[in-house]
């Protein structure tokens, strides 16, 4: 009887081994094929800013510097008033911060 149930242990962790092996293999298989597919994401997303930056340039190469230019005199405007506020509302909270 003893002799039976010690077999059947044997054979239960023997089970398990392999299946943690199975898993294991199966794991750096999708690792692997994740792997592969980010590489080709990050390529096709240098070529998507790629494509766009040619786009912008035809369609709006000529156009966009004649607009931008009135525009970017009142956009510098808010940005330098705004970047005080900030820093005071910073301030304060650094400080109880470190209190």
């Amino acid at each position: 009887m003893t002799e039976k149930f010690i077999e059947d242990l044997v054979a239960e962790q023997q089970r398990i081994a392999d299946t943690i092996v199975k898993l294991k293999g199966e794991i750096k298989q999708v690792h692997d094929s994740v792997g592969d597919k980010e590489v080709k994401i990050q390529e096709l997303a240098g070529k998507l800013d790629v494509l766009k930056q040619v786009h912008d340039f035809y369609t709006k190469g000529v156009i966009q510097p004649e607009q931008q230019q009135p525009q970017q005199q009142p956009q510098q405007l808010p940005p330098q008033e705004v970047e005080p506020e900030p820093q005071s509302v910073f301030n304060p909270d650094q400080q109880e911060g470190q209190n």
